[in-house]
C-alpha cells in the first residue's frame, strides 16, 4: 500500500475550515481519491450523539467503553477517549483504506498545514505553527513576509491542493 498524504486545516472559530474541507475532499474524489476526515469537535463539550434510547447509546449509558454499528454499508464508532489523541485517530480512519486523510483542527501537530487567516491577530499565533504549506487569508489581509492566497481565489487554492495530492508540494514556508 502507498504511504497515505496527511493534510491538516486549521485556524480560528468562522475561518472556513469546514467549507474548505468539503471542498477538499470534493475534489480529491472527483480525482479517483479515497478521503477520510478527522474533525477536532473545539466547541464546548461533546459531539452530538444519535438519539437517546437508540441500542448505541443504550450501550454506552450502560458502561460500554465503546459503541460500535454497522449497518447499510456504514459503520458508527462510539468511543469515550479522555484524551485527544490524533494518531490513534488517523490509525482508526486508516480502516477505510484512504488515500489522502485531511485534518479539521489539532494546530499542534506537526503534519503539512492549510492556514486560513482571518486578521493581523490570528497570524500572531497561527503564523508559529509547523510545517504551514498555504496560508489563505480573508478579506484582504496582508502578512509580512509570507506568501498568502486570498480565501477567493478558489482556482489557486484547487491548484495547491492537486499539486499537493500528486506529491508535489513538499517544502513548509
Amino acid at each position: 500500500m502507498e504511504a497515505v498524504k496527511i493534510l491538516q486545516i486549521v485556524g480560528f472559530k468562522n475561518s472556513g475550515k469546514t467549507t474548505l474541507m468539503n471542498r477538499l475532499i470534493e475534489r480529491a474524489q472527483t480525482s479517483g481519491r479515497k478521503v477520510s476526515a478527522i474533525k477536532h469537535h473545539g466547541h464546548s463539550g461533546i459531539p452530538e450523539l444519535p438519539p437517546k434510547g437508540t441500542d448505541s447509546t443504550q450501550f454506552l449509558a450502560s458502561g460500554a467503553a465503546s459503541s460500535l454499528v454497522y449497518g447499510g454499508g456504514l459503520v458508527q464508532l462510539h468511543l469515550e477517549e479522555p484524551e485527544a489523541d490524533l494518531e490513534k485517530f488517523i490509525r482508526f480512519s486508516l480502516l477505510a483504506n484512504p488515500d489522502l486523510i485531511l485534518i479539521e483542527g489539532f494546530k499542534g501537530a506537526g503534519y503539512p498545514k492549510i492556514v486560513l487567516v482571518r486578521s493581523q491577530e490570528d497570524w500572531r499565533e497561527l503564523g508559529a505553527l509547523s510545517n504551514i504549506q498555504l496560508v489563505i487569508v480573508h478579506d484582504g489581509v496582508k502578512l509580512e513576509n509570507t506568501a498568502t492566497v486570498d480565501a477567493g481565489n478558489i482556482e489557486a487554492i484547487a491548484r495547491f491542493f492537486t499539486e499537493w495530492m500528486e506529491g508535489e508540494v513538499d517544502e513548509s514556508i
